[in-house]
């Protein structure tokens, strides 16, 4: 994992950053998995790739990723959306450089914002472009409208499952979703909370077994996440693994996940990101 993380350090270090803003959906077809914890420390292990991460809270119903990193939220995206702040006023500062964008209800009212209310918020989210390197979205568990809006607008796709049945197979209820409504965007997978490397992989084969014999599609293993009794104590803490347990066998899976993505990011042949305006473009149009 170190060999990898000196080389992608000085991938970044070279980096010109002509690379347009890269967005990334972390989503899950049920909740309980672990998705907004496992967002929280990809961010954190990203940043130790030199990788400049933004959170946006996508969780319109259970905002808190805030809580995670112990930070509580004054202002959130619906201050962005009315026109009452700007995208400095309400992004918070986490560790290592991670910027946090907390949620909140009416991200659905963005096609029904005014003219001037709407050019606002698209003025304010294209200076992330400048911010960032990566914007990851903690969604929303399932199936809701909003959390399909926002895995059709992204530039990859993250799916948390655990190698529980209902799991794995609500998981596939996504996936049979996305066939439809997001069929060009790559999907990954991470299967969180496995005992063993067996588990993970035959968790997966379960899953890619079933989505390339009845939805005719492919899906990527990324990794998987031990089962850690130090993640709950850090959640308890209000204070991310990657802070208080470094050197845990979880966030270790996650450190190694989180190369992988920095891999796709720093690629001689990444797939074309179409950078923050084109997200909100493709948001828009779902509306």
């Amino acid at each position: 994992m170190y060999d990898q993380a000196s080389e992608l350090r000085v991938l970044a270090s070279r980096e010109k950053r002509n690379h347009k803003l890269r967005v990334i959906a972390v989503t899950s077809g049920k909740g309980g998995v672990g998705k907004t914890n496992f967002t929280v420390n990809l961010a954190l292990a990203l940043a130790e790739y030199g990788q400049r991460i933004i959170i946006l809270d996508g969780d319109l119903g259970l905002a808190n990723v805030d809580i995670a990193f112990g930070l509580t939220a004054r202002y959130t995206i619906e201050h962005l959306l009315s026109g009452e702040k700007t995208i400095e006023e309400i992004l918070l500062s986490g560790p290592r450089g991670i910027g946090i964008i907390p949620g909140g209800s009416g991200v659905q009212e963005l096609a029904n914002l005014e003219r001037d209310k709407l050019m606002h918020v698209i003025a304010n989210l294209g200076r992330l472009e400048k911010m960032a390197d990566l914007l990851i979205i903690d969604t929303g568990a399932g199936l809701g409208k909003t959390v399909t809006n926002f895995l059709r607008a992204a530039d990859d796709i993250i799916i948390v499952t655990t190698p529980e049945p209902t799991s794995v197979t609500d998981a596939y209820g996504l996936l049979k979703t996305l066939r439809h409504d997001a069929s060009e965007v790559p999907i990954h997978v991470v299967i969180n909370r496995v005992w063993t490397e067996t588990d993970a992989k035959e968790t997966f084969q379960r899953l890619e077994i079933a989505v390339s014999k009845f939805l005719q599609g492919s899906i990527n293993l990324i990794g998987w996440v031990y089962e850690d009794s130090l993640m709950g104590r850090s959640v308890m803490q209000q204070e991310p693994l990657g802070i208080s347990y470094p050197e845990s066998s979880a966030y270790h899976c996650i450190q190694w996940i989180a190369g992988t993505v920095a891999g796709i990011y720093h690629s001689t042949t990444p797939r074309q990101s179409s950078g923050i305006r084109g997200f909100l473009s493709k948001l828009l149009r779902t509306f």
